[in-house]
């Protein structure tokens, strides 16, 4: 049996998170964790009472709709991303980020990066590298956030092959049986074992 690694699986979370995504862009998830235990999710899409650009059709994009340039994003996206998505829902519950650890299918932004520092994310791993049309401005910011001394470690991790194919196989998977039931009758002596063992005969 493939059993995916701690990395592995809160990334795989991440992904299945971004399934709930409203952005017609690119669908981004992201996990918040501490010793191994989820505190937050979030996925990027509109704010709470906003409309989302997935119900205006799988086209629509309000910045492309009204030509706004590239750098111009932030100011005209409708959506919050997720990594930022998942420091508001701990905020809103009261839930402290002191060293967690991010994980994101998608490279922060530098403002995303930004907010994760001052929410006491000290641990980031992503899936695919920030890809804006300005190579320059995306190493310039990658730097920053590999030689911040908030952050311990930002780290691009992949996900196995096998990893993958077991997490498709068991999204299909019914939780049918996969070994045949105990006979009833072995019941009786496999409690006997049981009990031998407890007792150390």
């Amino acid at each position: 049996m493939n059993r995916p690694t701690w990395h592995e699986y809160f990334m795989m979370l991440a992904k299945l998170v971004s399934v709930r995504s409203t952005c017609n862009s690119r669908k981004i998830g992201a996990v918040i964790v501490r010793n191994n235990r989820i505190l937050a999710t979030g996925y990027n899409g509109a704010v709470h009472g906003a409309p989302h650009c997935s119900d205006k059709g799988p086209d629509f994009c309000l910045r492309r709709s009204i030509g706004a340039h590239d750098a111009e994003k932030y100011n005209y996206c409708l959506s919050s991303h997720a990594e930022v998505n998942a420091v508001n829902q701990a905020a809103r519950f009261g839930i402290s980020l002191e060293n967690a650890t991010l994980y994101c299918t998608l490279e922060p932004c530098n403002w995303c990066f930004k907010q994760l520092i001052q929410a006491g994310i000290r641990e980031i791993y992503y899936e695919t590298p920030y890809d804006s049309k300005n190579k320059d401005f995306d190493l310039f910011w990658r730097q920053i956030m590999e030689t911040s001394q908030e952050i311990r470690v930002f780290q691009q991790i992949t996900i196995s092959t096998e990893s993958k194919t077991s997490m498709i196989q068991t999204l299909f998977d019914l939780s049918t049986r996969k070994l045949e039931p105990t006979d009833p009758s072995d019941i009786t002596d496999l409690k006997d074992d049981v009990l031998n063992a407890f007792l150390g005969k």
